[in-house]
C-alpha cells in the first residue's frame, strides 16, 4: 500500500476533505474523530486542515451557506405576484436543489447532524437569520404588518418543515432532495 504523502498538496478540494471527514464521523462518530484523525485520512497537514475549516463543527455546516444562499437568491428573483406561500414553495426547492457533486457530501452532513443533537445548536444562528429573513419576505409580500404572528409561524414551520424533510431523505430516502423538501412544504400548507 502506497503511504500518503502529509502536507499541502498542490491543488486541495474543501468537499473531498469533508466528505472524508464525514465518513469518518459517520461511521466512527463525530466525537471519536479527532482532526489529526482527519489530517492523516486526508494527506493534509493539520495546519492546512485548521486553514480550510477551523473547528470540526465548520465541517458539519459548510454546506449550510450554500443553502441559504440559493434561498436568497430565489427570492429576490421572483418577481411574480405569488403569495408568499408560493414564492417560498419555489425557493425551498431552489435551495435544496443541491448539485450532484455535493450529495453525497449533504447526505453523510445531514446523518452526522442527526446522530450528535448536540450539533444543531451551530447551525441555529443562521437559520435564526434566516428565518427572522423569510418572516420579513411574507409580510412585505402579503402586505403584512412587520413582525406579524402568521408570518412569524410561518417562516419557522417552513424552516422545520425543510429541515425535517433534509434529514429524513438523508437517513431513508434515494428521492432527488428538492422534490423531499417540497413534499413537505406540501403537508404543512395543506388546508386542514
Amino acid at each position: 500500500m502506497e503511504e500518503k504523502q502529509i502536507g499541502r498538496p498542490r491543488t486541495i478540494d474543501p468537499e473531498a476533505v469533508s466528505l472524508t471527514a464525514l465518513r469518518l464521523f459517520d461511521d466512527s462518530g463525530y466525537d471519536d474523530v479527532s482532526m489529526d484523525d482527519i489530517a492523516a485520512a486526508t494527506g493534509i497537514s493539520r495546519r492546512y486542515l485548521f486553514r480550510l475549516f477551523p473547528n470540526k463543527a465548520a465541517l458539519l455546516w459548510g454546506g449550510l451557506d450554500e443553502f441559504i444562499d440559493r434561498l436568497r437568491r430565489s427570492l429576490a428573483a421572483d418577481d411574480t405576484e405569488t403569495s408568499a406561500v408560493q414564492a417560498l414553495r419555489v425557493a425551498y426547492r431552489d435551495a435544496a436543489a443541491f448539485p450532484a457533486s455535493v450529495i453525497e457530501v449533504t447526505r453523510h452532513r445531514l446523518r452526522v447532524i442527526h446522530a450528535n443533537p448536540g450539533m444543531a445548536g451551530e447551525g441555529a444562528i443562521r437559520v435564526t437569520h434566516l428565518t427572522e429573513e423569510v418572516s420579513a419576505f411574507i409580510s412585505t409580500r402579503d402586505r403584512l404588518p412587520p413582525h406579524d404572528f402568521s408570518a412569524v409561524i410561518l417562516s419557522n414551520a417552513f424552516a422545520a418543515a425543510a429541515s425535517s424533510a433534509l434529514t429524513w431523505w438523508a437517513l431513508e430516502s434515494d428521492e432527488r432532495p428538492e422534490d423531499v423538501v417540497v413534499r413537505a412544504i406540501d403537508i404543512i400548507t395543506a388546508p386542514l
